[in-house]
């Protein structure tokens, strides 16, 4: 007994796990983009009473979503406590957007929908789900407590043009029953006073046939008139010749008809594609939720990449197949574009190599979001290519030009000789694999051998082997003066000198080279033209500066110098002379490690930058706003490098304030900025009434 007894609660556990994780069994590997929300965000990181308390929620999200504002999130059938997947496929010439949820109500759920979107839509029972189609793009599937939510767009890639060409022959018969309309009785009565062919020469005959009215009253005209006379209708037939005689009336006037009717025919024909679009939408949203509930999917699970670089642990993640996307999207939009369509579409071959997936994982921790991102390809030649692009250390001495005290940094280092590579067998795969142009991969592939051949990656490599530098030092308000306009009484017009406030960047941009006598010539070339083309660029004698009118321009010089391996591009003349002197800033220790260590680091001091930018916030919401962020936004920190065969990065924002978490800090920020917008419109409305 106690065997049975544990053997139960062996099954109940497995298959409360089974249930717990089957919703990734239901995504397919075809997607090209996954993302997850964990349900530790609504259990541990912040409850839903508390995002029913904010006021945003109501106010604008539900009317976003047709949401009744009394609605509470908490009653509206969904179990947030659960995981919720979502993803976007293209499928049947339908780009489709999935979710997959639990739900904790049916009942309740179905009258969220209906209170959302009508009490008139009505369910249908199919072969073991129900299905919703809530309008012409939703549909609703659910079986038990999983339900799937999709929002799908059917592209045929038709033309009206296409089928149906503006110009035909130089006869044209208007008829009920051989026309794809029926005329109003106002256009029977238009047609009969001028029928003429669409092409019309002189001295040549041709006739147009149309159903008029009973005994029309006829006009007045050099042409030669039959009108044979029958009970209910008559056939009037124009006989024209020497046409010239008032050409641009009759010309004008069949054009009016004709563009009458066919925008009538074009009205029709796009009423027609939307009847098989709605129908092309349903059939293919029921396709998706039937196969979601048999199993009839190859997970995404299964794919390496995606166990690779995506952590089961983070509160939200989202999975790339950037490749693949791209390629769905050129089919859904251009494989059945109008241009194509009159001829044979071209064959698509399918890439069976496997190209860079990449993921970002976020974390909700009580003091900073922190997001991890991974990009990796699970063929070794293309994994090898991206270990080489990061195969590159930043120079060391690029440390010396960043202050500790400055707003922010960005370092970055690659290997541009196996960028280059890297491009030669991207372009490679890409003219074998797409559309209209894998029949000719073998000419491409001689081509960019070619280009290969002819280009010295080698020699890009020494003029910059990749290590890059961009430092912001300071911003600085700064009154400038502009001419504008101004006009006296009589319209005179009259210049005026004004001036304003513009922020000025002091900022540093250093490249490392090996090419030092090549960057030397090119700085100094502007020297011999300064004078003919009027512009203030002197060789200062180890530097060059390019000068500015100070009163017109927010940067009053910039400064360019070669000098130990590094080309500068400077707005610091403290900068210039550091360079000169060989003396450097006082760099923290944590700061030269992360730029040492890493193919890219970046910091931002965010209130530094907010502060610096304050200038710019000239109305009273903004202000309060940048305020806001000062006091609740921190440093923003990012780092990324090569490393278990895979680029990793990682990016973290510090939180201040008085918020629970970082989830909390996002709907808090949310709201207090709305209520903030909220409240000076209310008192701007006060003070008009």
């Amino acid at each position: 007994m106690k065997n049975i007894i544990i053997a139960v609660l062996l099954t109940c556990t497995a298959f409360s796990v089974t249930k717990s994780q089957n919703l990734l069994d239901k995504v397919p590997s075809t997607s090209s983009i996954v993302i997850k929300y964990s349900g530790d965000n609504f259990t541990k990181n912040m409850p839903l009473q508390k995002v029913d308390s904010y006021r945003f929620i109501k106010e604008h999200f539900f009317k976003m979503l047709h949401i009744d504002t009394l609605t509470s999130v908490q009653h509206i059938g969904i179990n947030f406590e659960k995981d919720i997947y979502q993803y976007v496929t293209v499928e049947d010439s339908a780009i489709n957007f999935v979710s997959l949820l639990y739900l904790k109500s049916v009942p309740q759920f179905l009258q969220f929908i209906k209170n959302s979107y009508g009490a008139s839509i009505k369910t249908e029972k199919k072969d073991g789900f129900d299905f919703l189609p809530v309008s012409a793009n939703t549909y609703i599937g659910w079986k038990e407590n999983l339900a799937v939510i999709i929002n799908t767009n059917y592209h045929s890639g038709k033309n009206y043009y296409d089928e149906h060409p503006y110009y035909t022959e130089t006869t044209t018969e208007i008829t009920e029953d051989t026309t794809r309309f029926t005329p109003t009785e106002t256009e029977k009565e238009s047609t009969i006073e001028q029928t003429t062919p669409q092409k019309i020469k002189p001295k040549k005959k041709t006739t147009a046939t149309t159903k008029t009215k009973k005994n029309p009253a006829p006009k007045k005209s050099p042409e030669k008139k039959k009108v044979p006379i029958e009970d209910e209708e008559q056939t009037v037939e124009t006989t024209i010749e020497d046409y010239d005689y008032n050409y641009d009336y009759g010309y004008n006037n069949k054009y009016r008809i004709q563009d009458s009717i066919e925008n009538m025919k074009r009205e029709l024909w796009y009423q027609q594609q939307d009847i098989i679009a709605k129908a092309k939408q349903h059939d293919i949203a029921e396709k998706i939720i039937a196969n979601t509930f048999a199993a009839n999917i190859n997970s995404i699970k299964n794919e390496v990449s995606y166990k690779k670089i995506i952590d089961p642990a983070a509160h939200a993640s989202a999975w790339f197949n950037y490749e693949n996307f791209s390629k769905q999207y050129w089919s859904y939009y251009f494989l059945k574009s109008s241009y194509y369509m009159p001829y044979t579409l071209p064959k698509y071959t399918k890439d069976t190599t496997d190209g860079f997936k990449s993921a970002v994982n976020v974390y909700f921790e009580k003091e900073k979001v922190r997001m991890e991102q991974k990009t990796f390809s699970a063929d070794p030649q293309i994994a090898n290519l991206g270990k080489g692009i990061m195969n590159s250390k930043q120079n060391t001495t690029f440390v010396n030009y960043v202050n500790p005290d400055n707003i922010g940094y960005f370092s970055m280092s690659i290997n541009t000789e196996a960028m280059a590579h890297y491009y030669y067998t991207l372009m490679k795969k890409y003219m074998h694999t797409s559309p209209y142009m894998s029949e000719y991969g073998d000419l491409a592939d001689i081509y960019i051998d070619l280009l290969e051949i002819t280009i010295d990656e080698k020699a890009i490599a020494e003029l910059m082997p990749g290590n890059f530098l961009f430092v912001l030092h300071d911003i600085k308000p700064k009154l400038v003066t502009y001419i504008d306009y101004e006009y006296d009484k009589d319209y005179t017009e009259k210049k005026v000198t004004k001036t304003k406030k513009e922020l000025a960047p002091d900022f540093t941009f250093v490249i490392e080279t090996k090419r030092e006598g090549f960057m030397e010539r090119i700085a100094n070339l502007p020297v011999k033209y300064a004078e003919k083309w009027k512009y203030n660029y002197k060789n200062k004698g180890g530097y060059y500066e390019l000068a500015f009118d100070g009163d017109k321009y927010p940067i009053s010089s910039l400064y360019f110098m070669v000098k130990d391996g590094k080309a500068i591009v400077t707005t610091s003349k403290d900068i210039v002379d550091m360079t000169l002197n060989n003396t450097a800033f006082n760099i923290d220790a944590d700061t030269k490690k992360s730029m040492l260590n890493n193919n890219y680091s970046l910091k931002i001091n965010s209130k530094k930058l907010l502060e610096k930018l304050a200038p710019e916030f000239n109305t009273g919401t903004n202000k309060k706003i940048g305020n806001y962020l000062m006091e609740n936004i921190g440093n923003i920190k990012m780092e990324s490098s090569f490393k278990d065969d895979m680029i990793q990065g990682t990016a973290t924002m510090d939180i201040k304030g008085t918020h629970a978490n970082s989830f909390e800090f996002f709907f808090d920020m949310i709201d207090d900025i709305n209520n903030i917008i909220e409240n000076d419109k209310f008192k701007k409305a006060e003070k008009i009434n």
